[in-house]
């Protein structure tokens, strides 16, 4: 992932059905999304090409998959916009 940009910066999860979301998370790593007991999760991994720095966003314990995947996708934003703003 390009750090420069954020790929769509007018996406927004709740819109859109899991799947949808789920290819959007997937411009930016390797989502997972999975039933545990607590809840849904939603996970994705990330690397930001050129300045070597890479992380995890997860969204645990989720009543239902579209919470636990709009929740990740969320703190991606947040995650990519604070990692610009250093």
């Amino acid at each position: 992932m390009n750090l420069a940009l954020i790929e769509d910066a007018n996406f927004k999860p709740a819109d859109h059905d899991v799947e949808r979301c789920l290819v959007e998370l997937e411009k930016y790593g390797m989502p997972r999304l999975s039933k545990h007991d607590t809840g849904w999760r939603c996970e994705i991994d990330v690397f930001v090409t050129g300045e070597g720095v890479s992380f995890d966003v997860v969204s645990r314990a989720n009543k239902t998959p579209k919470d636990a995947v709009n929740i990740c996708f969320e703190r991606l934003i947040d995650a990519i916009k604070k990692i610009k703003d250093t």
